[in-house]
């Protein structure tokens, strides 16, 4: 969906984190996008639709939200959608470490095989950061898992490739002790 709108983001939190070998699985994507006003644009376009939902900070519920502005993803700390596609969080700035341009400076790019799509991913460090600086119970949690992967990647860099198995989330990830 973002990449059929031409959507220039990075991949933040837990996703982030598994991409990088973290055992973490997470119920939602978490992205920073790249601010210009026509990226933003085109990020809205892509959340709309007849059956998004947005959740509002004063809120524990979804509520339906078919047209996303860019606005919105300026009026509060992370703006939460639920899309077709399954649950989206839009951060403009990274806790800890700032906004996209910020995160890009060390950020990965993971060619993704076979569709010819390539991602953005923060690195592991940017992503420790900000569980760090967020200070939530649930990411101080899991800030030992994330010091662990941290420390095997260091010792055993990946090739920045991903298989779409690399994305189900009821497999572990690749070099995992999880696995066979």
């Amino acid at each position: 969906m973002l990449a059929e709108h031409e959507v220039r983001y990075a991949i933040v939190g837990g996703v982030g984190a598994r991409l990088q070998g973290t055992p973490y699985v997470t119920g939602d994507l978490d992205i920073v996008p790249d601010p210009d006003p026509a990226n933003l644009d085109r990020l809205a376009r892509a959340l709309s639709s007849e059956v998004t939902m947005k959740k509002h900070a004063d809120s524990t519920d979804y509520l339906p939200h078919p047209v996303v502005r860019r606005e919105e993803f300026f009026a509060e700390y992370f703006a939460m959608y639920q899309t077709p596609h399954g649950p989206l969080d839009v951060l403009i700035e990274l806790p800890g470490v700032g906004p996209f341009d910020a995160i890009m400076r060390s950020a990965r790019r993971y060619d993704l095989a076979g569709y010819g799509l390539s991602i953005y991913v923060a690195s592991l460090e940017d992503i420790i950061r900000s569980k760090e600086t967020a200070g939530r119970t649930k990411d101080l949690i899991l800030l030992p898992i994330l010091y662990e992967a941290a420390d095997q990647l260091a010792r055993e860099p990946d090739d920045y490739a991903l298989s779409v198995e690399a994305l189900e989330v009821d497999l572990p990830p690749q070099g995992s002790e999880e696995q066979g």
